[in-house]
Protein backbone atom coordinates (compact mmCIF):
# COMPACT_ATOMS: atom_id res chain seq x y z
CA UNK A 1 0.00 0.00 0.00
CA UNK A 2 1.17 3.50 -1.14
CA UNK A 3 -0.26 7.16 0.50
CA UNK A 4 -0.31 9.44 -2.56
CA UNK A 5 -0.57 13.16 -1.98
CA UNK A 6 -3.53 15.06 -3.18
CA UNK A 7 -2.75 18.57 -3.66
CA UNK A 8 -5.40 21.05 -2.22
CA UNK A 9 -5.29 24.58 -4.13
CA UNK A 10 -5.11 27.78 -2.66
CA UNK A 11 -8.30 28.73 -3.88
CA UNK A 12 -9.75 27.00 -1.00
CA UNK A 13 -9.12 29.80 1.11
CA UNK A 14 -12.31 31.76 -0.95
CA UNK A 15 -14.61 29.06 0.20
CA UNK A 16 -17.53 30.65 2.49
CA UNK A 17 -18.20 29.28 5.52
CA UNK A 18 -21.59 27.80 6.75
CA UNK A 19 -23.20 30.02 8.83
CA UNK A 20 -23.05 26.58 11.66
CA UNK A 21 -19.38 26.54 10.87
CA UNK A 22 -18.49 30.06 11.36
CA UNK A 23 -20.56 30.39 14.85
CA UNK A 24 -18.47 27.32 15.86
CA UNK A 25 -15.46 28.64 15.30
CA UNK A 26 -15.94 32.01 16.90
CA UNK A 27 -17.45 30.17 19.64
CA UNK A 28 -14.51 27.61 19.67
CA UNK A 29 -11.78 30.62 19.67
CA UNK A 30 -13.09 32.84 22.41
CA UNK A 31 -13.28 29.62 25.12
CA UNK A 32 -9.70 28.10 24.23
CA UNK A 33 -8.68 31.94 25.07
CA UNK A 34 -10.75 32.01 28.34
CA UNK A 35 -9.41 28.13 28.83
CA UNK A 36 -5.48 29.09 27.98
CA UNK A 37 -6.11 31.84 30.35
CA UNK A 38 -7.61 30.39 33.20
CA UNK A 39 -5.70 27.88 33.88
CA UNK A 40 -2.30 27.86 35.84
CA UNK A 41 -1.28 24.19 34.02
CA UNK A 42 -1.72 25.19 30.80
CA UNK A 43 -2.48 22.08 28.77
CA UNK A 44 0.56 20.63 27.71
CA UNK A 45 0.85 19.54 23.84
CA UNK A 46 -2.07 21.55 23.19
CA UNK A 47 -1.70 24.70 20.19
CA UNK A 48 -4.87 25.91 18.58
CA UNK A 49 -4.91 25.21 14.72
CA UNK A 50 -6.18 27.47 11.63
CA UNK A 51 -9.84 26.11 11.57
CA UNK A 52 -11.04 28.73 9.12
CA UNK A 53 -8.83 26.62 6.66
CA UNK A 54 -9.54 23.59 8.13
CA UNK A 55 -13.32 23.85 7.49
CA UNK A 56 -12.65 25.09 3.76
CA UNK A 57 -10.38 22.11 3.37
CA UNK A 58 -13.35 19.90 4.74
CA UNK A 59 -15.81 21.78 2.77
CA UNK A 60 -13.41 20.94 -0.38
CA UNK A 61 -13.28 17.41 0.30
CA UNK A 62 -16.59 17.03 0.73
CA UNK A 63 -17.36 19.20 -2.62
CA UNK A 64 -15.14 17.31 -4.79
CA UNK A 65 -16.41 13.97 -4.07
CA UNK A 66 -13.09 12.27 -2.51
CA UNK A 67 -14.80 10.60 0.33
CA UNK A 68 -15.66 7.01 0.33
CA UNK A 69 -17.59 7.42 3.04
CA UNK A 70 -18.86 9.62 5.75
CA UNK A 71 -17.19 8.49 9.12
CA UNK A 72 -14.37 11.10 10.13
CA UNK A 73 -11.67 10.67 12.97
CA UNK A 74 -10.05 13.31 14.56
CA UNK A 75 -6.27 12.06 16.48
CA UNK A 76 -5.58 14.47 19.58
CA UNK A 77 -8.74 16.26 19.19
CA UNK A 78 -7.99 18.60 21.74
CA UNK A 79 -11.22 20.81 22.21
CA UNK A 80 -13.00 18.86 19.12
CA UNK A 81 -13.27 21.72 16.47
CA UNK A 82 -12.39 19.53 13.89
CA UNK A 83 -14.49 16.74 14.69
CA UNK A 84 -17.29 19.06 15.24
CA UNK A 85 -16.69 21.08 11.64
CA UNK A 86 -16.85 17.39 9.90
CA UNK A 87 -20.32 16.81 11.92
CA UNK A 88 -21.48 20.13 10.54
CA UNK A 89 -20.31 18.60 6.86
CA UNK A 90 -22.74 15.61 7.72
CA UNK A 91 -19.76 13.21 8.89
CA UNK A 92 -19.94 10.76 11.26
CA UNK A 93 -17.53 12.31 13.79
CA UNK A 94 -15.35 10.91 16.67
CA UNK A 95 -12.86 12.65 18.33
CA UNK A 96 -9.73 10.52 20.56
CA UNK A 97 -7.87 12.87 22.97
CA UNK A 98 -5.38 11.78 25.81
CA UNK A 99 -6.46 14.54 27.84
CA UNK A 100 -9.45 14.45 30.12
CA UNK A 101 -9.80 17.84 30.38
CA UNK A 102 -9.70 19.10 26.79
CA UNK A 103 -12.45 15.93 26.47
CA UNK A 104 -14.89 17.59 28.78
CA UNK A 105 -14.10 20.98 26.72
CA UNK A 106 -15.27 19.12 23.76
CA UNK A 107 -18.08 17.75 25.34
CA UNK A 108 -19.44 21.47 26.48
CA UNK A 109 -18.21 22.64 23.33
CA UNK A 110 -20.35 20.47 21.36
CA UNK A 111 -23.54 21.36 23.70
CA UNK A 112 -23.08 24.92 23.33
CA UNK A 113 -22.55 25.13 19.85
CA UNK A 114 -25.86 22.81 19.57
CA UNK A 115 -27.65 25.43 21.62
CA UNK A 116 -26.28 28.49 20.50
CA UNK A 117 -26.83 27.44 16.22
CA UNK A 118 -29.84 25.55 16.89
CA UNK A 119 -28.17 22.12 14.94
CA UNK A 120 -27.59 18.75 15.89
CA UNK A 121 -24.67 17.68 15.46
CA UNK A 122 -23.57 13.74 15.73
CA UNK A 123 -20.05 14.32 17.55
CA UNK A 124 -18.46 11.36 20.49
CA UNK A 125 -15.44 12.59 21.96
CA UNK A 126 -13.49 9.72 23.94
CA UNK A 127 -10.75 9.79 26.72
CA UNK A 128 -7.69 7.89 25.22
CA UNK A 129 -4.88 6.66 23.16
CA UNK A 130 -5.73 7.26 19.10
CA UNK A 131 -2.79 4.73 18.67
CA UNK A 132 -4.22 0.51 17.76
CA UNK A 133 -2.35 -1.61 20.23
CA UNK A 134 -2.62 -4.75 17.28
CA UNK A 135 -0.90 -2.67 14.77
CA UNK A 136 2.66 -4.21 14.13
CA UNK A 137 5.32 -1.97 14.88
CA UNK A 138 3.46 1.03 15.62
CA UNK A 139 4.23 0.81 19.82
CA UNK A 140 8.18 0.82 18.85
CA UNK A 141 7.73 3.37 16.96
CA UNK A 142 5.90 5.42 19.34
CA UNK A 143 8.35 5.36 21.59
CA UNK A 144 10.18 7.73 19.52
CA UNK A 145 7.51 10.81 19.35
CA UNK A 146 8.03 12.64 22.40
CA UNK A 147 4.33 14.39 22.41
CA UNK A 148 2.43 10.66 21.87
CA UNK A 149 0.89 8.43 24.97
CA UNK A 150 0.70 4.61 24.13
CA UNK A 151 0.13 3.90 28.13
CA UNK A 152 -3.72 4.26 27.82
CA UNK A 153 -5.70 1.07 26.53
CA UNK A 154 -7.50 0.53 23.50
CA UNK A 155 -10.01 3.54 22.71
CA UNK A 156 -11.79 1.49 19.81
CA UNK A 157 -13.33 -1.03 21.68
CA UNK A 158 -14.94 1.85 23.59
CA UNK A 159 -16.02 3.26 20.42
CA UNK A 160 -16.69 -0.07 18.30
CA UNK A 161 -14.99 0.81 15.63
CA UNK A 162 -11.28 -0.10 14.37
CA UNK A 163 -9.11 2.51 12.04
CA UNK A 164 -10.17 0.78 9.05
CA UNK A 165 -13.93 1.82 9.85
CA UNK A 166 -13.10 5.54 8.93
CA UNK A 167 -13.23 7.26 6.28
CA UNK A 168 -11.25 10.58 6.75
CA UNK A 169 -8.77 11.22 9.66
CA UNK A 170 -7.51 14.62 10.75
CA UNK A 171 -4.17 15.05 12.77
CA UNK A 172 -2.33 18.43 13.48
CA UNK A 173 0.85 16.75 14.50
CA UNK A 174 4.06 18.52 15.96
CA UNK A 175 7.13 19.57 13.77
CA UNK A 176 8.53 16.27 12.66
CA UNK A 177 5.86 14.51 13.92
CA UNK A 178 3.62 14.23 11.00
CA UNK A 179 5.02 10.76 9.34
CA UNK A 180 4.23 8.89 12.60
CA UNK A 181 0.59 10.19 12.15
CA UNK A 182 1.21 8.97 8.56
CA UNK A 183 2.47 5.42 9.73
CA UNK A 184 -0.85 5.03 12.14
CA UNK A 185 -2.49 5.72 9.07
CA UNK A 186 -0.86 4.11 6.99
CA UNK A 187 -0.80 0.78 9.12
CA UNK A 188 -4.81 0.61 10.23
CA UNK A 189 -6.78 2.53 7.64
CA UNK A 190 -8.49 1.09 4.78
CA UNK A 191 -7.68 1.50 1.33
CA UNK A 192 -8.83 4.57 -0.41
CA UNK A 193 -9.14 6.40 3.03
CA UNK A 194 -7.80 10.12 3.48
CA UNK A 195 -5.57 12.34 6.06
CA UNK A 196 -5.70 15.26 6.39
CA UNK A 197 -2.88 17.00 8.35
CA UNK A 198 -2.24 21.21 9.14
CA UNK A 199 1.37 21.87 8.81
CA UNK A 200 1.87 25.10 10.50
CA UNK A 201 2.89 28.00 7.98
CA UNK A 202 2.38 24.69 5.09
CA UNK A 203 -1.47 24.80 5.38
CA UNK A 204 -3.13 21.30 4.90
CA UNK A 205 -1.77 18.51 3.52
CA UNK A 206 -3.97 15.58 2.37
CA UNK A 207 -2.98 12.10 1.00
CA UNK A 208 -4.69 9.35 0.23
CA UNK A 209 -4.05 5.05 1.01
CA UNK A 210 -4.03 3.35 -2.51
Amino acid sequence: MTLQTIDIPDSIKDLPHAREAAGLIDLANDRIETFMLANDRVTENFVPCDFHLLDQSLTWITQNNLLTGRRFCEFGSGFGVATLLAAVQQMDSVGIEIDSDLVDQSIDLCHAVGSTESVDLTANFYCGSFIPRNTHGILELAKDMEHVDTHQGDVYQEIGLALEDFDLFFAFPWPGEHHFFEAVFQAGAATNALLLTYRGRDGMHLIRKT
